[in-house]
């Protein structure tokens, strides 16, 4: 009786594993201009419409806080992707006439700190090399420290190491 269950529930997690077939889960975050979801197709919407352009998560989007910057809300949108660049970066800004988002940046590593000064927001992340890359490289990427600044709707890398 028990090992046809337990085959059937070990085909589902065999099968979703192999195939990369993790559900998305809805994912919603309120701001004083509306909500900025994530659709059941790794889409990202804004007050129920998708974003233009369009941003489309590999596995998954999520969704952080918003961190409220002059007039707007803005929300930092981590897009997860695969092995060869597991993590970029949105910003996007929300207002009552919409929401604009910037292009997507990164190392491809996970953000170590997150922090609002004023009008802008710094993010700093380990520098990344893929698992295909020279172990030399890997490492020298995981000691270097890259700082992203938003500010006035715009990301630019700061110099650092």
């Amino acid at each position: 009786m028990w090992k046809p269950i337990a085959t059937a529930v070990a085909l589902v997690i065999v099968g979703g594993a192999v195939f990369g077939q993790v559900p998305q889960l809805a994912q919603q975050v309120q701001s004083r201009f509306g909500a900025l979801s994530v659709g059941d197709d790794t889409v990202l919407h804004f007050r129920g419409h998708r974003l233009q352009p369009s941003i489309k998560g590999g596995y998954s989007l999520n969704l952080g806080r918003p961190f409220r910057v002059g007039q707007s809300d803005v929300v930092l949108v981590t897009n997860n992707g695969g092995t060869a660049c597991p993590y970029l970066y949105y910003f996007v800004t929300l207002s009552e006439s919409g929401a604009q988002a910037t292009h997507s940046f990164g190392t491809c590593n996970a953000v170590i700190s997150v922090k609002q000064q004023g009008e802008s927001i710094t993010l700093a992340m380990h520098g990344y090399r893929g698992p295909f890359e020279p172990e030399e490289e890997r490492t020298k990427a995981a000691r270097e420290t890259h700082t992203f600044v938003f500010h006035d709707g715009v990301v630019k890398e700061t110099a650092g190491l």
